[in-house]
């Protein structure tokens, strides 16, 4: 507790010289702010306005965007070219009802469509209203493959309008063109919210020649105190200033740039008092966690979601209480394991001698005997024999197994190789062997290991399928490695099972050693892979290995 106490005590002067640093600065700013005020209040207002000027140059640009993109796709409706191939017939009955519900947006006055000429042909909805036709004069862009003809100002009884035209081309050929008669007050009302009572007002600028309010009313040429960019080629927001007297927005600003100062004070106290909680609460599990593993519970994780260097620590302390573990686990395998080969070595000669003449006896006592039952009962003998003679060699593999000898092996051999091995065993039992993967992948590893690794994992998957099923077996690369991969779709394993799986004389199987799945797993180790057990239960298991691949691969 004292070494975070410490910590903690170190956080908290760094904690106040953090607030000294913060707030000697502000002070001055605040202090000098008053000398200054006009210079700043200036640049941030007008940093504040442009910025808000520029959103509503790129929402108006959004704005047409959408009608274009709406236009694009009436003409690429193939009924709409079908239409100007003979614009005698009536309009197509599903071209019209699109065309009606397209035009019933408030923002579309009608949707016309137009001869190669530009002469009008058809308009929706039928208003009957007589438009002020363009002229020479109206200001023409193209934006996007899209004429934008306007803005034409509307007269006593009809209002302003701008006009979206695309032309239908088919064959590489013009063949008429349809076009969005838009409404311009939907365009220039957006800049409504940039109008500040009695400072300036917004207007609408095409081409320095045209200019419009934000209810598309023409307004006299002025000069202006901000330009946006270009909403389309020759389109610009100004920014015409009333009056000179910005001083109530500068006070404003100035108020709440005093309010923040204050406030900032506020939350700087107040962040210390929360952060010397915090590092105690998070400084608090790692004392606990070292004091854990000094009493040699190595399973106990600490609490990782610290933020920052706290947590690369934590996150460090449980790598090191993982390696510590697998450290002493590894030395204790180690010694279990040297003790076994030499209780091995010795449990195989004493019995498989007397198992030798037990054998040689049957076999003399079998080769004279004429009588079936005796027969039987000396093939059964033998049989059992064996079976001990299976068991003992079992274990001498996984007391002492034999040193890999790796060399290249290519993955499409061994595939081959699996299946004319497991065939009869396989099909006896109803399963299906799959074979999937990079097949010219070469793994670098004892090729007797490798054929019997898989022949155990193969063999113990097909166990798990009593009524038949699907073992598959595949191979691809995984990063700098090889992976091999067995699995069923068979019974699987719950959690407590897949936990002992790989344990030694561990057996779920009835006249099973234990052995197959901890010897499998060694040879894995042995050649430089690693073996991992993925299953669920009803659902079925997954043996994944990952081993060197050889430099011969492709």
């Amino acid at each position: 507790m004292l070494s975070a106490l410490n910590r903690t005590n170190l956080a908290r002067r760094y904690l106040y010289a953090s607030i000294a640093v913060a707030l000697v600065p502000l002070l001055l700013v605040a202090a000098a702010y008053d000398r200054y005020s006009k210079q700043l209040i200036d640049t941030v207002f007008e940093s504040r306005v442009s910025g808000d000027l520029d959103a509503v140059a790129v929402q108006m640009n959004s704005t047409l965007n959408v009608q274009i993109h709406r236009l694009e796709n009436i003409v690429d409706l193939a009924a709409t070219a079908s239409f100007f191939q003979d614009v005698q017939a009536p309009i197509d009955q599903s071209l019209l009802d699109f065309l009606l519900l397209e035009a019933e947006s408030s923002d579309v006055y009608a949707i016309e469509l137009s001869d190669a000429r530009d002469r009008l042909l058809a308009s929706l909805p039928l208003t009957g209203a007589e438009w002020l036709p363009a002229d020479a004069t109206t200001p023409l862009v193209t934006q996007d493959g899209t004429d934008v003809i306007g803005p034409v100002l509307g007269g006593d009884t009809l209002p302003g309008w701008f006009l979206l035209r695309r032309p239908v081309v088919r064959d590489h050929v013009k063949v008429g063109s349809v076009a969005l008669r838009m409404r311009l007050a939907s365009l220039t009302e957006l800049m409504a919210p940039l109008a500040e009572s009695g400072v300036f007002r917004p207007r609408l600028s095409v081409f320095d020649r045209l200019h419009l309010s934000a209810t598309a009313t023409p307004l006299q040429a002025t000069p202006v105190s901000l330009r946006s960019d270009h909403i389309i080629p020759g389109w610009r927001i100004d920014l015409v200033p009333l009056n000179h007297n910005l001083t109530a927005p500068r006070q404003q600003l100035r108020l709440m740039l005093l309010a923040a100062a204050v406030a900032l004070a506020v939350v700087l106290g107040a962040l210390f008092v929360q952060m010397s909680r915090r590092l105690d609460r998070h400084l608090r599990p790692l004392k606990d966690g070292a004091e854990a593993v000094a009493r040699g519970d190595f399973d106990t994780a600490i609490d990782d979601t610290a933020p920052g260097e706290l947590g690369a620590v934590a996150l460090a302390f449980n790598s090191m209480r993982r390696q510590l573990r697998g450290m002493i686990n590894s030395r204790v395998e180690s010694e279990r394991r040297a003790a076994l080969g030499n209780l091995a070595a010795g449990f195989a000669h004493e019995i498989r001698n007397p198992l030798a003449t037990v054998n040689a006896a049957i076999y003399g006592l079998r080769s004279g005997e004429t009588e079936a039952e005796r027969l039987a009962m000396y093939r059964e003998i033998s049989d059992e024999v064996a079976r001990m003679d299976e068991t003992i060699e079992e274990f001498l593999n996984y007391a002492r197994p034999s040193p890999p000898q790796p060399e290249p092996v290519t993955v499409g051999d061994v595939f081959a190789s699996m299946r004319r091995l497991t065939a009869a065993q396989l099909s006896q039992a109803g399963v299906t062997l799959n074979l999937s993967g990079e097949s010219n992948l070469s793994l670098l590893i004892d090729p007797a290991h490798l054929r019997q690794i898989l022949l155990n994992l193969i063999l113990n998957a097909a166990q798990a399928l009593p009524d038949g099923g699907t073992v598959t077996l595949s191979a691809y690369r995984s990063q700098a490695q090889v992976r091999l991969e067995v699995s069923d779709d068979g019974v699987g394993m719950d959690e407590a099972t897949r936990a002992q799986v790989l344990q030694p004389f561990f057996s779920q199987r009835s006249g099973g050693t234990g052995l197959g799945l901890p010897i499998t797993a060694e040879l894995v180790r042995s050649n430089g892979g690693d073996l991992t057990v993925l299953s669920e239960l009803g659902v079925g298991t997954q043996m994944i290995m990952n081993f060197p691949h050889s430099e011969a691969t492709p």
